[in-house]
């Protein structure tokens, strides 16, 4: 056989024993109301910088414009996290190898964070949250072990009036008690034991607004982490970045 024809055959060779990339999905629970506009802004810029994750919304309000009854109803959230960690679940047994990552906005944290915590150890690749209207004191460790590469959450001090003002009304979703959300101050939470000081050490990153974010469509508000072109440069390559850091 001809040198250029045996190269050839172990190309092809090469090219056709390449084993196909693993299914990927997002898995993104919108904030309180039922708007969908992160779940829509998400399905735009994972497109755009990653077409090849599968971009999965989960249905959990209690329906349009109802945004107290999502920020207040504790166990309908529970519930709905229940669900998602089903449908999560039902996803991955379908594919087998495939990764999973997860986003929630706001009151749909409350969701995702419980979704997280009835899944298996390592089994989504990272967590992210975005202003999320639970409390600084939530208990986040059930998402730490799930998320193998970390929970990363983005908070803002600017949002004086949906994590402020309303929040003073309503109280956290997971604690009505208190009005001081994560969103606004970061996760502050209170560890039981050395093994989840280590987990908070390992896998808890947070990040703050900044004023140069105004540039990226983040004007520190309730909804600019889910603005273009903050979504796209900050936020995504960060949640599909292949180590915690």
């Amino acid at each position: 056989m001809a040198p250029g024809v045996l190269s050839a055959l172990l190309v092809l060779g090469a090219v056709f024993s390449q084993e196909p990339a693993p299914p990927k999905a997002l898995f993104v629970v919108d904030g309180a109301g039922g708007f969908f506009t992160c779940s829509n802004a998400y399905l735009r810029s994972t497109a755009t910088i990653a077409p090849d994750v599968q971009v999965i919304p989960h249905l959990w309000s209690h329906g349009f414009r109802r945004d107290m009854a999502d920020q207040m109803d504790a166990p309908h959230a529970h519930r709905k996290g229940e669900d998602l960690a089903s449908q999560i679940t039902n996803w991955k047994n379908a594919h087998p190898g495939g990764k999973v990552w997860l986003l929630g906005h706001s009151a749909g944290c409350h969701v995702a964070i419980h979704a997280a915590a009835k899944l298996p150890p390592d089994s989504l690749e990272k967590t992210a949250l975005l202003l999320p209207s639970c409390s600084t004191t939530a208990d986040i460790q059930g998402a730490l072990r799930a998320s193998r590469l970390g929970v990363h959450v983005w908070y803002s001090e600017a949002d004086w009036f949906v994590l402020g003002l309303i929040m003073k009304v309503s109280g956290c979703g997971d604690d009505r008690s208190t009005s001081r959300a994560a969103g606004r101050f970061g996760f502050q939470p209170v560890p039981k034991d050395p093994g989840e000081i280590e987990m908070m050490k390992t896998r808890l990153r947070q990040y703050p607004w900044r004023r140069d974010h105004i540039q990226l469509g983040h004007n520190g508000g309730h909804y600019g982490a889910y603005r273009s072109p903050f979504s796209q440069l900050v936020v995504l390559p960060i949640l599909f970045g292949e180590t915690v850091d």
